[in-house]
């Protein structure tokens, strides 16, 4: 496959007064056409900072792109300026957000905001728009999608709501879909049939997904390979086969064994001690050190590199520092 999304050393820092905060910190990842890639880890890992680096969202909120690159197709974003980014957001790059209810405009109709997108960067007229939006609602499985263009956000129940947001993002044919939790606060049943809809959805148009969760049940049901960030940097990366039969990291073991099993004998939950650093408040040495339950001596001053071996598997810890390596 090729390689449709390429990040090399990207550094996003947020600033407070003089003092620069790491919030992505030398971050390396690819993703191929056609691929579904999970990025995982705790709240505070970076996960959401580099999404919104992707879509150039960082200016004007305090954060700024430092260093590194963000390539689609060859060509680097983080050069482009505001009004080349607005040609690429929503038409080559598409993002699903968290919650739909703040993303949605309220004031709005479902059918004008879509519409709006197709106008834009389509040039279709209203007209051709209209069609193409009640399509887009059929698409995503609404039974009634005539009535749905009229009716305002808040008028639709919070999966209704999802599926609009897949409707938007997936109106320009993307060829990539960055979605940040599409799934939360939403029931299990509910939850299944969004995910079910954007994967088969993506197949259909080829299209590739960066999909940003901290639930790993997610990852096993969509994805084809995982990243895993811990304080804005990359600590694992493989398939999604390899970091569930043989994790590496021990914050990717940490992460496994935090979930609960319903079947067999009933055993205590284990959990990660401690709580992810703030960024103004990262340790000296590997940024896991103080939780890690193999932590040496040398973590404790020395931060490990990210390692890449023969087999394309990356991992960010001392313990495989002895091990082949590219």
């Amino acid at each position: 496959m090729t390689t449709l999304l390429e990040v090399q050393n990207l550094k996003t820092y947020f600033f407070r007064k003089k003092e620069a905060i790491p919030a992505v910190d030398g971050v390396d990842f690819s993703i191929n056409r056609g691929e579904t890639v999970a990025l995982v880890g705790e709240s505070g890992s970076g996960k959401s900072i580099t999404s919104l680096s992707i879509m150039g969202l960082i200016n004007g909120t305090g954060g700024k792109i430092m260093d590194g690159s963000i390539k689609l197709d060859g060509k680097d974003l983080v050069t482009y300026g505001e009004k080349e980014l607005c040609n690429i957001r929503g038409n080559d790059v598409s993002m699903i957000f968290q919650e739909p209810m703040t993303s949605l405009n309220p004031v709005l109709t479902i059918g004008e905001q879509i519409t709006e997108i197709l106008i834009y960067h389509k040039k279709l007229s209203k007209k051709e728009a209209t069609k193409k939006a009640i399509d887009l609602l059929k698409l995503v499985g609404f039974s009634r999608p005539e009535q749905i263009i009229k009716d305002y956000p808040h008028r639709l129940s919070g999966g209704m709501r999802q599926r609009v947001m897949i409707a938007i993002a997936l109106s320009c044919d993307p060829k990539l879909l960055i979605a940040d939790e599409p799934t939360t606060a939403l029931d299990v049943t509910i939850q299944a049939q969004v995910l079910t809809l954007m994967k088969d959805l993506c197949t259909t148009f080829g299209t590739s997904i960066l999909l940003i969760t901290h639930d790993l049940g997610v990852v096993s049901e969509v994805a084809d390979r995982v990243i895993v960030m811990y304080c804005g940097q990359v600590v694992e990366n493989g398939t999604v086969e390899e970091l569930f039969d043989q994790p590496l990291h021990p914050y990717t073991e940490g992460l496994l064994e935090s979930i609960p099993v319903i079947d067999g004998d009933i055993q205590p939950l284990a959990a990660i001690k401690g709580n992810v650093p703030a960024p103004d408040q990262l340790p000296a040495g590997c940024r896991f050190a103080p939780r890690c339950p193999q932590v040496k001596e040398r973590c404790l001053g020395e931060l490990p590199k990210l390692r890449t071996f023969e087999n394309g598997r990356s991992v960010r810890c001392f313990l495989y520092e002895e091990a082949d390596q590219t």
